[in-house]
């Protein structure tokens, strides 16, 4: 409370600076500002109930031009403001250094406002810095080597002189200390920002380099996937031509029909992978039952579909928070592998879907199968681009990797058991987050 009001007094309501170290800055010179208003009325006051009355006349000036430093502040005029603080201290330490002994440590303050002019200048400023450390050398020299004075001198008893060093001392240490603090602060900052700068790139150059290796594995196998059942087929066109009789050339047709399904799947995923990359994660509620069950007949027609018992053990009132394009994109993937690996010399072939909340904030889906399997040394390696864990597949290998990645867009994750000859098992993790 005490901070927002103090913003408020220096910055005014609506202030707004880009740079957080400028504001930074603006905040210290306003709270200096203020401070050393409050200083140049206690040492007035001071004086007064000591009896000395020809200096107080400049100590109220250098409290009238420090409230004028900060109204400048205030108003924008920032290079004014800094410009008028300083000048003023360096001249106020002047008048009174040239007036009161040595001994009450009054020269102490030229080293608070030496490194104060480069605490609010900022290195972008810091001619202007280095010419007010210049002007507070130069008057203190100036103070030290020609004792003369157009006010009194103070003649100062034991007392007198004790009490004013301490004084002089504590407000020295004290405004020191909150200019190094900022200094500090401002350091620790930086050395921050730019530790998580470093971090942020080396997390961009890992991303970078791991998508340029899969682009080039996928500009590579992508070529020769597309390029295969075009040639395929247009051997197939050939042979075809030759063909005698109308069943070969039926027979060639049915041939030339395979290749293209298969080409066709494989610009699907094409089209799934790019998708995923490019389009931002919308997530809305949605049934998951009818989800799942839209997908089932989605592929009603999938080659070996009907040879699949499908077993659903969904709650109806199970609602999930979840990007449906990239819901149905993974259920298909997983779905259609069911039906294409399914072990045929089973009479009883089943896919069973099961999904329930793990925790309040997690949903799991589960999908398990009877089919051929996967042999164990090759578990780890199916999710990886364009792999392809059996002989017998003609897919792209690309299916499991886009699963894989579009859960990863949408902070989720896939676990994956297998046994050849007793089938496979997914587990989907799904945070239900809304964002």
């Amino acid at each position: 409370m005490l901070q927002s009001l103090l913003k408020t007094v220096i910055l005014g309501q609506k202030e707004f600076i880009l740079s957080r170290t400028e504001y930074k800055r603006v905040l210290l010179t306003g709270q200096l500002s203020i401070i050393t208003f409050c200083v140049c009325l206690f040492y007035l006051v001071f004086g007064l109930a000591r009896e000395v009355y020809h200096i107080w006349p400049y100590q109220l000036a250098c409290a009238l031009l420090t409230l004028l430093s900060w109204w400048l502040n205030r108003k924008r005029r920032y290079n004014a403001a800094k410009t008028l603080f300083i000048a003023t201290v360096n001249i106020t330490i002047f008048i009174f250094a040239s007036v009161e002994p040595v001994q009450t440590g009054i020269f102490l303050f030229y080293v608070a406002t030496g490194i104060g002019a480069f605490a609010i200048f900022g290195y972008e400023n810091k001619t202007i810095a280095f010419l007010m450390v210049g002007v507070s050398v130069l008057l203190f020299f100036v103070s030290v080597f020609f004792k003369h004075s157009f006010l009194p001198h103070i003649v100062p008893t034991g007392e007198w002189t004790q009490v004013n060093l301490i004084i002089n001392f504590i407000i020295c240490v004290l405004a020191s200390s909150l200019i190094i603090y900022f200094l500090v602060k401002v350091n620790y900052r930086s050395e921050n920002e730019l530790r998580e700068n470093e971090k942020k790139i080396l997390r961009q150059n890992q991303e970078l380099t791991k998508i340029n290796g899969e682009l080039d594995r996928f500009v590579y196998s992508t070529s020769h996937d597309l390029r295969a059942p075009l040639s395929s087929i247009q051997g197939l066109i050939n042979l075809s031509e030759m063909a005698e009789t109308l069943p070969e050339v039926k027979q060639y047709i049915d041939m030339m029909k395979d290749r293209v399904a298969n080409l066709d799947k494989f610009i699907n995923d094409i089209s799934d992978y790019a998708r995923n990359s490019r389009l931002e994660v919308t997530k809305i509620r949605m049934q998951l039952k009818k989800a799942i069950r839209d997908v089932l007949e989605n592929l009603r027609f999938y080659p070996h579909s009907d040879k699949i018992r499908v077993e659903l053990d969904v709650p109806d009132d199970l609602y999930i928070h979840c990007d449906s394009t990239r819901l149905q994109m993974i259920l298909a993937n997983l779905i259609s592998n069911s039906f294409k690996y399914h072990d045929r010399s089973k009479e009883d072939c089943y896919l069973k879907i099961q999904a329930n909340f793990r925790t309040s904030a997690i949903v799991e889906i589960e999908l398990s199968d009877n089919g051929i399997g996967i042999q164990a040394d090759l578990l780890p390696k199916i999710f990886e681009m364009f792999f392809q864990a059996h002989e017998q597949s003609k897919g792209s290998g690309l299916g499991l990797y886009i699963v894989k990645e579009t859960l990863e867009k949408l902070g989720g994750s896939i676990m994956a058991q297998s046994e050849p000859g007793k089938g496979s098992s997914f587990t989907i993790l799904l945070p239900q987050n809304k964002g």
